[in-house]
C-alpha cells in the first residue's frame, strides 16, 4: 500500500510540475511587442502580506502497528492555515518566505480487523515555508514551495476493543505547488496542492506505536500585500 501511496503522490507532483514549467514558459516567452506589464508594484518591490487558505485534507490510511497490523481508514477532511509573510530580495525579487499556523481534522470512519471505528485525528502545526515565484508582474503566476516546522498531533481513535490515543508533536515538512491570480496590485487568489507529513509520532495507549501522519492537500486561498 505504501508503494502505490508514493506513486501516486510522485505522478501528482510531476503533473503538477510539468503544468507549472509549460505555463511559466508561455507566460516568459512573450516577445517585446507583446511584453506589457500587468502591475505595477506587488511582483517587483519587497513587503509583508497575509494570507489565509482553506481546503479538503486527504489524509493518507494509518497503519495502528499492533501485533496484526490493523489498518484504520480516514475519511476525507479539511484543514486552514494563515500566514504572514515576505518577499525577499534573492533571485530577482522571485522568492518569498513566510510563517505559518494550520490545522487540520480527519473522521475515522472504518478499519480492516475491527467490526467498528470511530473518532478523529487533528493535527496543529506551525511551518517556516518558502516559495519560487516562477514569473513576475503578471496575472497569473505559477509557483513552487517547500516548508518545515513542527506539527502536534491529537488522535483519539476507537477500534472496538482496541484503541489509539495519540498526542505529540513531531518534525514537520512540506512540498508543494500552485498558481496565484493577481487580481490587482494587493490581492492574489491561490490555489495549491501539496503534500506533509510528520515524523516520530508515538502511541501511548495499548497496542499502537508510531502511528503516521501523511496528507494530501487541496487549498484554495487569498492573500493581501500591504
Amino acid at each position: 500500500m505504501k508503494e502505490t501511496v508514493m506513486k501516486k503522490i510522485f505522478t501528482v507532483i510531476v503533473s503538477m510540475m510539468m503544468v507549472l514549467m509549460f505555463t511559466s514558459v508561455a507566460l516568459c516567452g512573450e516577445g517585446p511587442a507583446k511584453k506589457k506589464q500587468h502591475l505595477k508594484k506587488v511582483e517587483l518591490t519587497e513587503g509583508v502580506y497575509v494570507a489565509v487558505n482553506g481546503g479538503v485534507a486527504f489524509l493518507e490510511d494509518g497503519d495502528a502497528g499492533m501485533a496484526k497490523d490493523v489498518d484504520y481508514f480516514d475519511d476525507k477532511g479539511y484543514a486552514v492555515t494563515v500566514a504572514v509573510g515576505k518577499r525577499i530580495g534573492a533571485m530577482n525579487k522571485q522568492i518569498r518566505i513566510e510563517g505559518e499556523l494550520g490545522y487540520q481534522k480527519n473522521e475515522v470512519d472504518d478499519c480492516n480487523g475491527c467490526r467498528n471505528a470511530s473518532g478523529d485525528l487533528k493535527a496543529y502545526s506551525f511551518l517556516v515555508n518558502g516559495y519560487y515565484d516562477m514569473v513576475k508582474g503578471k496575472k497569473i503566476v505559477p509557483y513552487l514551495t517547500a516548508g518545515i516546522g513542527v506539527a502536534r498531533v491529537d488522535a483519539e481513535i476507537d477500534l472496538g476493543r482496541r484503541s489509539v490515543d495519540v498526542d505529540d508533536m513531531g518534525l514537520a515538512y512540506q512540498v508543494g505547488a500552485g498558481i496565484a491570480y493577481h487580481i490587482t496590485d494587493n490581492w492574489h487568489i491561490d490555489l495549491k496542492y501539496r503534500y506533509m507529513g510528520v515524523g516520530e509520532i508515538e502511541n501511548y495507549k495499548l497496542y499502537a506505536t508510531e502511528p503516521e501522519f501523511e496528507t494530501q492537500n487541496v487549498f484554495l486561498g487569498l492573500r493581501y500585500r500591504f
